[in-house]
């Protein structure tokens, strides 16, 4: 019951429906604490947990997508976490990053708002998304093939992402990260969920992660 819960909140978060609502203090996150019972799902080496007593950062293009978000994941207190689900509705994982279908392209620029346009220099993904309402959180980490068109992909995926029509609601901050100068790490929702999140990137992969854009969704 459980999966097929997940399933149809995949279902409808695709057809955009699954964002409605404006974010309210009930979306922040509380002191319940999401169960990760299925984070087997995600293989051993990309749930490594970076050590807290390191003073080196994070090299990203030594794991990948899944990784970098769950490495920025696995730095949440449980009393930070909420419940979350990710990749795509062929590839899901119940409360933990998963990878995306990147070549399903309708998919990417309808559930995680990546312009067409730009979609085919991606060759990974992954995201990690609020599971009741994604408006409050939607994170991604993509991999560009093509790491000399950085600059115009973000600016890209900002106006893309500014631009949206938002069915119901909308979030209240995007934040756009490049890590390495390989992969885009950006996030938009709730404006305290997302400080707390552009703080784990920064924490986690330090002068390697670049914030590029700060921006405000509100209306």
């Amino acid at each position: 019951m459980k999966k097929l819960l997940v399933a149809l909140l995949f279902v409808t978060m695709s057809f955009t429906l699954f964002g409605c609502g404006k974010t309210n203090e009930e979306n922040v996150p509380s002191d319940e604490v999401v169960s990760e019972e299925n984070t087997e799902d995600v293989s051993e080496e990309n749930t490594e947990n970076v050590s807290e007593d390191s003073s080196e950062s994070v090299v990203a293009s030594d794991n990948g997508s899944v990784t970098i978000l769950s490495d920025v994941w696995n730095t949440y207190a449980e009393d930070e976490k909420f419940a979350v689900m990710g990749g795509d509705f062929e590839n899901m994982v119940d409360g933990a990053p998963g990878a995306f279908d990147v070549t399903n392209v309708e998919n990417m620029s309808g559930t995680f708002q990546i312009p067409a346009d730009i979609a085919g220099n991606i060759d990974e993904g992954a995201s990690l998304v609020h599971a009741m309402n994604a408006n409050t959180f939607t994170g991604a980490a993509l991999h560009l093939a093509d790491v000399s068109a950085m600059e115009a992909f973000t600016t890209s995926l900002k106006d893309g992402i500014m631009g949206t029509q938002w069915m119901c609601g909308f979030p209240d901050t995007l934040i756009i990260f490049t890590v390495n100068n390989e992969y885009v790490v950006y996030a938009y929702g709730n404006a305290e969920v997302i400080d707390n999140f552009k703080n784990k990137v920064t924490e986690v992969y330090g002068e390697n992660a670049v914030l590029v854009a700060e921006e405000s969704l509100a209306g």
